[in-house]
């Protein structure tokens, strides 16, 4: 029986690295694009209609936090520096990212996402299906990391052994 914290197989390791710093390096770059124009970000997460209009501090509060959160995390992945913890963290998020998709997809809301600023690859228009199976791409990889821990060249693989 294995454990949580017991080492990956040496091939298992080198893909989680490769996962690892792409998804690290990919909330790198979506934090860097949201931080690079809060205002246009709160505006779309506004637009999302999940936070009430009177609570407009709680809007600047998530645009401000939400990129922030992406960056340290992203950071943590790329370095292997409390891999899991960051992944896990990612996965959270990602979680409630599809859950605000599937409620505007519900509620027939003509909303884009401005995840990745100007750069909406794969998907483009008004959040959709497409945005749900990219984030459940991304959510699958998180778990990855969750479960089999930091991988190759990790700064913290040493405390998982």
């Amino acid at each position: 029986m294995t454990s949580l914290s017991s080492k990956p197989p040496a091939p298992l390791g080198g893909i989680v690295l490769v996962v690892r710093v792409l998804l690290g390096g990919l909330f790198i770059f979506a934090a860097v694009m949201k931080l690079s124009s809060p205002a246009a970000f709160a505006l779309s997460v506004a637009h999302f209609k999940i936070i009430p209009e009177h609570a407009d501090h709680l809007t600047k509060l998530a645009a401000y936090a939400v990129p922030w959160i992406e960056a340290v995390c992203g950071l943590s992945l790329v370095l292997g520096l409390w891999a899991r913890s960051a992944a896990l963290v990612l996965t959270l998020l990602l979680a409630g990212f599809i859950a605000m998709i599937a409620s505007t997809i519900y509620r027939d809301l003509n909303v884009s996402c401005s995840c990745f600023g100007k750069f909406e690859f794969p998907c483009s228009g008004p959040v959709g299906w497409c945005h749900i199976a990219r984030n459940g791409v991304l959510l699958a990889l998180a778990l990855l990391v969750v479960w089999c821990g930091p991988g190759s060249l990790a700064i913290d693989r040493e405390s998982t052994r």
